[in-house]
């Protein structure tokens, strides 16, 4: 199925989107992402992909002019508050250095990563940055549900690798990323049904995060990669 008619599905289909409920399982995450991005100047905002998603929360506080792109015309249904243009983040229409700031989250594994980050690096101006959280390739625990369950194997997937990560180096003048979940990746289930033991798997995770950021090479086998680079 082509990536296009896989959003218009799946975005009409509120059933195969049940596993967006993990979305606040990366709490930690979204609140440093965001802390990050409102204290950096900005005045044009693209983000790409949003959907109808709790980011649109994130979105509506920040200041500065926001316009959301997606390839599929349902996924800008629910953003009435932004700008919004259909199309594809591959082949951007926007003129060169046209915005501050381009956030993309679970976005890249549907697209070209090298034509989509010279895009961005294109309508970026200098000292914009590119906001991403984006899921890795080589996390073991995930490999049965992205192959079974998941609605994104009826579609081409291209995930992200850490040495992919790494290559956003190349791009940007500045940097900075972290890799995070290996094993708490398991207690996504327990965090969704049981929300009574997500204080519990909140202390894990960031046990887990301290590993981490002190055995290194644990970062290639994470669920989660996020940061910015800055033209």
């Amino acid at each position: 199925m082509e990536v296009k008619d896989f959003f218009n599905l799946y975005w009409k289909k509120n059933h195969i989107r049940w596993f967006d409920r993990y979305y606040d399982f990366l709490e930690i995450i979204n609140k440093d992402v965001f802390d990050k991005l409102s204290s950096f100047e900005k005045k044009r905002i693209l983000a790409v992909g949003l959907g109808d998603t709790q980011d649109i929360y994130y979105f509506n506080i920040l200041e500065g002019e926001v316009i959301s792109i997606d390839i599929s015309f349902d996924g800008l249904k629910g953003l009435k508050k932004f700008q919004r243009v259909q199309m594809d983040a591959n082949e951007m229409g926007f003129k060169k250095g046209s915005f501050d700031v381009v956030f993309l989250r679970t976005v890249m594994l549907h697209l070209d990563h090298k034509k989509v980050l010279l895009e961005i690096k294109r309508i970026l101006h200098k000292g914009g940055r590119l906001f991403w959280i984006e899921p890795l390739q080589d996390n073991i625990f995930l490999w049965m549900y992205r192959f079974i369950i998941s609605p994104g194997k009826f579609t081409k997937i291209d995930y992200l690798t850490y040495k992919d990560i790494l290559s956003f180096g190349l791009l940007f003048r500045s940097f900075w990323h972290r890799e995070y979940f290996f094993f708490t990746v398991l207690l996504i289930p327990l965090y969704i049904f049981f929300p009574h033991a997500r204080r519990f798997v909140q202390t894990l995770q960031r046990l887990e995060m301290r590993i981490i950021d002190r055995v290194t090479w644990l970062r290639r086998l994470c669920w989660i990669s996020y940061g910015y680079g800055e033209i």
